[in-house]
């Protein structure tokens, strides 16, 4: 996910392929965290397939995603 503005939206075949998924992790239901990928290679957790993500890393901006 990615922020636009102050709005955050999705990005990406993983998110985009599934329209419930799209409704959920734009919803107050998601939770967000702040793109780190050494965070994220740290603490990496296997989500279930069956289920939507329970939260999402969210970059600033396209630009910050790049570096």
């Amino acid at each position: 996910m990615c922020k636009e503005g102050n709005a955050i939206k999705t990005y990406g075949a993983g998110i985009l392929s599934s329209v419930g998924e799209i409704q959920y992790c734009v919803s107050d239901k998601a939770k967000y965290f702040p793109l780190d990928p050494f965070e994220i290679a740290r603490n990496y957790t296997v989500f279930p397939i069956t289920e939507y993500q329970p939260y999402y890393f969210v970059a600033e901006s396209f630009e910050k995603a790049k570096k």
